[in-house]
């Protein structure tokens, strides 16, 4: 019926997350591409099956990637694409600053199936829904997360001065699940704060989402109590709507 994701706290391994995920009962993952170590388009064969077969064992996939890679890294963003497709990647997030070109990038996702994605953040070059926009706009391939939080510091309601006027409603694939206050960007516990999670979950759902509501650390306590408070608080907004 509805589709959750969860990044496990940063500290955690790649089979420590799956595991986390799997107390958490979520099948879908969100990764950083770092694994064991290494860079994931530094992975050899062997260690890309390994991925793969612990995917298949744990019935989990990974439906975001974020890597810290700049486009002009050709090479480096080639060898990443064929591992995603390898073990079954559903999308790939990067960070695009400002006077950076994604064409090339676009082109990878356009061959491989497996979509971009970028996500607002205050202070950044993609800090609102304008930018987004020109972006998707401009290069069909890349979709969007929408970070409630990070709209919440720039002293905008998340729901009623982005999402609702905004032209972007059809690009957004992933909606993260987190809560902050105006004034002292404090993040909170869900339903604590100023980021209208209810709203806006409440509103895409009414056109049809298909994508993730994501749940990812944001909070200064990261442990597996936090995260299932969280999940609990936004699986009782979800059954009154």
């Amino acid at each position: 019926m509805f589709n959750f994701s969860v990044k496990a706290p940063e500290e955690l391994g790649f089979g420590e997350a799956l595991e986390f995920a799997d107390r958490l009962r979520i099948n879908n993952v969100e990764v950083p591409d770092i694994f064991w170590g290494k860079s994931f388009y530094g992975l050899n064969g062997e260690e890309t099956e390994k991925i793969r077969d612990m995917l298949i064992e744990s019935q989990k996939k990974i439906v975001l990637l974020e890597t810290g890679l700049s486009p002009e890294r050709e090479d480096e963003w080639k060898a990443l694409f064929r591992r995603a497709l390898t073990v079954g990647v559903g999308g790939i997030a990067f960070d695009l600053k400002e006077n950076e070109d994604p064409e090339f990038l676009c082109l990878l996702s356009k061959n491989y199936s497996i979509p971009l994605y970028v996500k607002n953040r205050a202070g950044s070059f993609i800090e609102d829904e304008k930018r987004m926009r020109e972006i998707t706009e401009k290069y069909p391939q890349i979709r969007l997360i929408f970070d409630p939080y990070e709209f919440v510091c720039t002293q905008r309601h998340p729901f009623f001065h982005v999402y609702y006027e905004s032209r972007i409603k059809d690009r957004i694939d992933f909606l993260r699940i987190n809560d902050g206050l105006y004034k002292t960007h404090e993040r909170v516990l869900l339903h604590s704060g100023c980021a209208e999670i209810k709203e806006l979950a409440s509103i895409l759902l009414s056109r049809s989402f298909s994508g993730y509501f994501s749940f990812a650390p944001y909070l200064d306590k990261n442990d597996f109590s936090t995260y299932s408070e969280t999940l609990r608080i936004f699986k009782d907004e979800l059954k009154n709507m």
